[in-house]
């Protein structure tokens, strides 16, 4: 996949979070049209919960595997109980084992779904007009705010936790796990900021592969064009 439109400064990853172990990327999307999912993409994502049943007996298979391993012990590196704080590409899968469908969101939360559980990655999406780029993965101070989604008040966030933070300090998704209410897409939504975010589980030929897979995927069912790319080898 081409990077040659990257801009460094919209998205940064600190030296602390990448010691951790964390390799995490961003694509910019401009146009995007925000709306029902077409019947074409609902089909990928019912057949790939059809594999995701072939792949994992169980969820405790799906804790076995490298990605979630490596989560796990990132979550309890910096003192967060992955038992209590799942992470969101984790509780994703399980949602599929268990229920056999994935929420139904609009066409881009639920494409970049459909690529969180195959990669096992996280995946989420921001508004990037209200937010105050560059955005950083970086460990908290314990002074940010973080008001998140679907609430209207403010939760703390641990000292030494890593988090996606702009520049005036609004954490705008927590540990991979939890995104804010601000900077949340609505139909309204233009230019998008989505972030990919992995360990160093994944190799970086396996990201190429998830960056490119995406782009297809969202353009093709949100339309829009990709402004800028983040790549993590460049972090």
């Amino acid at each position: 996949m081409s990077r040659s439109g990257e801009r460094p400064g919209v998205f940064q990853v600190s030296d602390a979070c990448k010691r951790l172990g964390l390799r995490a990327g961003s694509i910019v999307f401009k146009g995007v049209g925000i709306g029902p999912s077409a019947p074409e993409l609902k089909h990928l994502i019912d057949r790939e919960i059809l594999e995701i049943k072939d792949r994992f007996a169980s969820p405790a298979a799906l804790r076995s595997t490298p990605e979630i391993v490596r989560l796990h012990s990132l979550f309890r590196a910096v003192g967060v109980n992955p038992r209590r704080v799942q992470p969101a590409c984790e509780r994703l899968i399980q949602m599929a084992l268990k229920r056999g469908r994935l929420a139904q969101i609009n066409n881009l939360v639920d494409a970049y779904n459909l690529m969180s559980a195959r990669s096992i990655c996280s995946l989420g999406a921001h508004d990037l007009d209200k937010l105050a780029p560059p955005i950083q993965l970086r460990l908290l101070q314990g002074s940010e705010e973080f008001i998140p989604m679907g609430s209207h008040h403010e939760e703390a966030c641990a000292v030494g936790e890593f988090a996606y933070v702009d520049s005036a300090s609004r954490v705008i998704c927590r540990l991979d796990v939890r995104q804010a209410e601000f900077s949340r897409i609505t139909s309204e939504s233009d230019r998008v900021l989505l972030i990919i975010g992995a360990t160093t589980a994944l190799s970086f030929s396996q990201l190429e592969v998830l960056f490119s897979q995406t782009t297809d995927l969202i353009t093709k069912y949100c339309g829009g064009t990709v402004e800028t790319v983040h790549f993590p080898r460049e972090q």
